[in-house]
């Protein structure tokens, strides 16, 4: 009886203790449609122990088997299940309604779909695939109202053209960046780092940053800590750059052969006999590629980061460190960088929570003393001469390039230019939730910022040697411009104070306020010194105290600046339907005159989400129609300081009682009026979504006026008046900017295939309103009612054929002699009568330099574990200019040159060859305008991500693993065959050689622990 007792004892108690007892979990979690969801939250409900989801949704957790477990995913349903000792299979379902975008904005946060403002937003994610050098070439083609150009693919160079909306103002066009609240340079902070950018384009969204925002404001947010258990990533990538474009110039005997026919042309001594010109056809005298020759085919890259993601009880940390190595296409082209980051969040008590930032970056740029000086030499040398005399002569010895310099010995041996650049960004802060009056927030930050750079140029000297056909003899020489130092260091403090008043509440469920109150404070201050020293005697100590003092030069300066401003906004919503946004900032500059310091910056938005209205509604066709509007204004500060002031400069010099007395002279009259340029700005808009959210769109129409710009009135004050040279800067420039932008996208799943699909439009046009003329001028020369960047020229109607249309054509002899294979120009202006191309016949041609439109095309495409991603990129309605002196100094010149006037070809597209220059046919005309439009593959990826259920991934801890393989710059498609679409020009109509673009192709890897 007590044994059967017992066994009636242990069967009821049994199943107690197994419910007791801690078993694994384990599952998987997906979408309704099959795909798994990285970053689920799985947590056992009414407790703090939880994890989240691998990077094939998969998950593993030590729960008891009554526990409850939670599945919570953005944008998703959450639901719960009782814990399993089987594999648990979780689907969870879609809730549209979560799946609103919450966006950054100044000092704040908001739902997307209650903004009234214009702003565009990226994710940090959409950063990383196809990586690249710089931060801003990501942004290229994957938002409206971005206008960009990286000029350079020199490493180290992160500065390309910038606009949004285009340009404004003559002055300063930068764009005000801010990380994490602070305003700091966008390329010191590493795309790894980083979980979202926006770019706030109108005066609702950008005002509330006032003097600094008149040209937008991108707001950098980088990641922070999740409180979830430790996680690390490591992201590797390997690549090689090529050129995109390789200008094509003429080989040895096209060289000889069109040289020789241009000395002929001025009536100058042949440079080739006619068997050596056959000798370069057959290949028996040199053809070299100076461009093969002196530079490299392809230059290696690689970079990594590593990142920590985690908490502890109530703190929450993200670290990151970051590496980057970039060769050029020669060997004292390089750039290595360094980078690390540490975010720190902890909560104390129940309503105050701290914040610690730093950061830290240290660049390494190195150059050869000449710069992008190192391809004109190679593109302009002869190919006639070989790169190396003959082993007898020298071993490895130098040849010059038929103009007395090496092209290997510019790139090589000439000497280097490195620059340093060390930076450390620090923040503070502090964050209280007000108990007694619920949705209150008190905040306040500090951050110190301290950056130094030193730049360093050494020109060196070396040998080589000139071949002289006619005897076959070399002579040595050795390079001009001696061996000099220049040396320049700097540093730079910046400090920025806020704090900040939050609230946000709810009345009678339908009245959504929310409000924020600002003071900020703002200081910089710096030094910068400068030194020289010439003819060193030998490069073995290239420093300043090795130098010679005779004829040493020093310099330096120090600076010093501070704003201040107060910034508030409102924002209303009634039932989610009707939006209402004011917001203002006052700014003081210390960039002004006392009397003229402060200003107003005022903006008012407001929205109406039509699909929340029943007779929308019943059309059951929306998930969200809304229309908005905004006006508000903006400032520029970014001015030469000290304008109100008289500045003097050295001037003539006396001798008074034998003493020598240095003077001083004024170099510009003080204008105590000096004020802000101000920008006002309208937007009208429309944001669309259907099919719950798969197919959206955005639609943008603005304009803005830019006035007060700082110009100086020289064309309007008479030299008689005596002020020629001394005139200050005035407000008196205005500028209009008018155009569109345009968003579409689509998003779907079905079962294992998934795809993105984004267009974007921007059209961005400008107009000077004013600039200052003279009353008399030209009409047809007045900049007056044209965009920024207008080329000015003469209109090209031809080219000479017959002398017969020489003498009857009006008269170009200003321009010096002409003739037979000239270019002809339009007599537009004959109100003399006199019959004769002069200045008054400079007109308008062509259209801008800078691009009215720009567009993208994002595709997104996953099939199971793979994805691919493309970004294309593109410009239109913009001109670039091409004007050559093709053979001037026996350069050599590009092979499109061949289709050059002659009697054998009197139907050419270019004029006549001159050895030299011919003024007729350099001067800017239509001639040489090109069509600047391009359309570019910028980046293409494709990724495939591993099974971490694997046992081979298990034992190694691996919780996420994806490689991929990528591309930059890999297609462009252009009317401009030499030269890249985007590549600089030095002055309007001369066009320069730099440093190439480069398309990249990378291997990389993405692992996760």
């Amino acid at each position: 009886m007590n044994l059967k007792r017992f066994f009636t004892l242990i069967l009821l108690v049994l199943p107690v203790i197994l419910i007791a007892q801690e078993i694994e979990i384990k599952g998987r979690v997906t979408s309704s449609d099959g795909m798994p969801l990285a970053g689920t939250t799985v947590l056992i409900k009414g407790g703090n122990v939880g994890t989240v989801t691998d990077i094939d949704g998969g998950f593993s957790l030590n729960a008891s088997r009554n526990d409850i477990i939670l599945f919570s995913f953005l944008g998703f349903k959450t639901i719960e299940r009782q814990a399993s000792l089987s594999f648990m299979e979780i689907i969870l379902e879609e809730d549209y309604v979560l799946t609103e975008e919450i966006v950054v904005v100044g000092y704040g946060t908001q739902r997307k779909i209650d903004m009234t403002g214009s702003v565009s937003s990226l994710s940090g994610d959409a950063l990383l695939t196809a990586p690249t050098p710089n931060l801003t070439n990501t942004l290229t083609g994957k938002m409206t109202g971005v206008i960009t150009s990286q000029q350079s693919g020199k490493p180290g160079d992160d500065a390309p053209l910038f606009y949004i909306r285009g340009k404004s103002t003559w002055g300063d066009n930068a764009t005000l960046t801010i990380v994490d609240g602070v305003e700091r340079p966008i390329n010191q902070v590493d795309p790894n780092d980083i979980e979202s950018i926006s770019i706030l384009k109108d005066a609702a969204s950008a005002a509330i940053y006032g003097a600094r925002a008149a040209n937008g404001v991108i707001l950098i947010t980088t990641k922070r800590g999740s409180g979830k258990e430790t996680r690390l990533n490591y992201s590797a990538s390997f690549g090689v750059q090529t050129p995109t474009i390789i200008p094509k110039m003429m080989n040895s005997y096209q060289y000889a052969k069109y040289l020789n026919l241009a000395r002929y042309n001025i009536g100058s001594q042949l440079l080739f006999t006619q068997d050596q010109i056959d000798g370069y056809q057959n290949g028996t005298l040199p053809n070299t590629d100076w461009w093969d020759a002196s530079l490299h085919k392809y230059a290696p890259m690689h970079q990594h980061s590593v990142t920590i993601d985690g908490g502890v009880d109530k703190t929450k940390y993200f670290i990151s460190g970051g590496f980057l190595d970039q060769k050029g296409l020669y060997d004292l082209a390089s750039f290595q960088r360094y980078n690390v980051r540490s975010n720190i969040d902890t909560k104390i008590g129940s309503y105050f929570s701290l914040g610690f930032d730093l950061s830290g970056r240290l660049e390494d740029i190195s150059d050869a003393a000449s710069g992008d000086g190192v391809f004109s030499t190679v593109l302009n040398s002869a190919p006639t001469e070989a790169p190396y005399v003959p082993a007898h002569i020298a071993e490895r010895g130098l040849q010059a390039n038929g103009q007395n310099v090496s092209p290997i010995g510019v790139a090589d041996h000439s000497g280097y230019a490195k620059r340093k650049i060390s930076s450390f960004n620090s923040s503070f802060k502090a964050t209280y939730d007000v108990p007694w009056i619920d949705g209150l927030e008190a905040n306040f930050s500090y951050s110190y910022d301290r950056a130094y750079a030193r730049n360093k140029t050494f020109t060196d000297v070396y040998d080589y040697y000139i071949h002289d056909r006619l005897t076959d003899t070399y002579e040595k020489k050795t390079s001009g411009g001696g061996k000099n130092l220049h040396e320049i260091a700097g540093d730079e403090t910046r400090t920025t104070l806020q704090t900040s008043l939050n609230y946000q509440t709810t009345l009678a469920e339908k009245h959504n306020i929310s409000a924020v109150l600002v003071y900020e404070e703002s200081t910089y201050t710096g030094t910068n010194l400068s030194a020289s020293r010439y003819s060193y005697y030998s490069s073995s100590i290239p420093e300043i105290f090795a130098g010679p003092e005779k004829d040493q030069k020093m310099g330096g300066y120090r600076w010093n600046n501070a704003r201040r401003g107060y910034a508030g906004r409102v924002n209303y919503g009634y039932m989610g339907k009707y939006l209402l946004q004011a917001n203002f900032r006052v700014d003081g500059s210390y960039n002004f005159h006392p009397d003229n310091r402060w200003g107003f910056f005022p903006a008012i938005s407001a929205g109406w989400r039509v699909s929340e209205e029943n007779f929308i509604k019943d059309l059951n066709i929306f998930d969200n129609l809304k229309f908005r509007v905004s006006y508000g204004e903006f400032g520029n500060d970014r001015i030469e300081q000290f304008q109100y002031l008289s500045a003097f400069v050295v001037g003539p010099s006396s001798v008074i009682g034998g003493s020598y007395i240095p003077g001083l002279q004024e170099s510009v009259l003080p204008n105590p009026k000096v004020t802000w340029e101000t920008a006002r700005n309208t937007d009208i808009g429309l944001d669309w979504s259907i099919l719950r959210g798969k197919l959206s769109g955005e639609f943008t129409y603005f304009r803005k006026n830019t006035r007060d710009i700082l110009m100086v009135r020289d064309a309007v004050v008479p030299e008689s008046a005596g002020v020629s040279g001394l005139l200050p800067q005035e407000n008196h420039g205005e500028v209009d900017n008018y155009g569109f932008e345009a968003l579409l996208r689509y998003t779907d799943k079905w079962g294992d295939f998934g795809v993105t699909v984004e267009g974007n439009t921007t059209f961005a046009r400008s107009k000077i309103v004013y600039i200052g003329e003279a009353d008399g001028i030209n009409d047809l020369q007045r900049r007056t009612g044209r965009p920024f960047d207008q080329f000015f020229g003469y209109k090209a109607v031809g080219i000479f054929k017959t002398q017969e249309e020489v003498d009857t054509w009006a008269d170009q002899s200003g321009f010096g002699a002409y003739g037979i294979g000239d270019i002809k120009y339009a007599n537009i202006d004959d109100r003399d009568g006199k019959n004769v191309i002069d200045g008054n016949d400079i007109t308008a041609i062509g259209r801008s330099q800078v691009p009215e439109l720009v567009y993208g095309l994002n595709l997104n495409l996953s099939y199971k574990r793979f994805s691919l991603t493309t970004n294309w990129q593109g410009a239109a309605m913009f001109d670039q200019m091409l004007r050559w002196d093709p053979f001037n100094l026996d350069a050599n010149a590009l092979a499109i040159f061949m289709d050059s006037w002659s009697t054998d070809n009197p139907d050419a597209k270019y004029p006549k060859l001159y050895a030299g220059m011919r003024p007729n046919n350099r001067v800017n005309s239509s001639l040489w305008l090109y069509d600047g439009t391009y359309v570019r593959l910028r980046n293409l990826e494709l990724a495939y991500s591993f099974d971490c259920n694997q046992e081979w991934l298990k034992r190694a801890n691996i919780n996420g693993l994806r490689l991929f393989v990528s591309g930059n710059n890999l297609l462009t498609f252009s009317a401009m065959k030499d030269f890249d679409p985007e590549s600089p020009q030095i002055e309007p109509g001369h066009r320069s050689y730099f440093y190439p673009q480069m398309r990249t192709y990378n291997l990389g890897v993405n692992i996760q622990f």
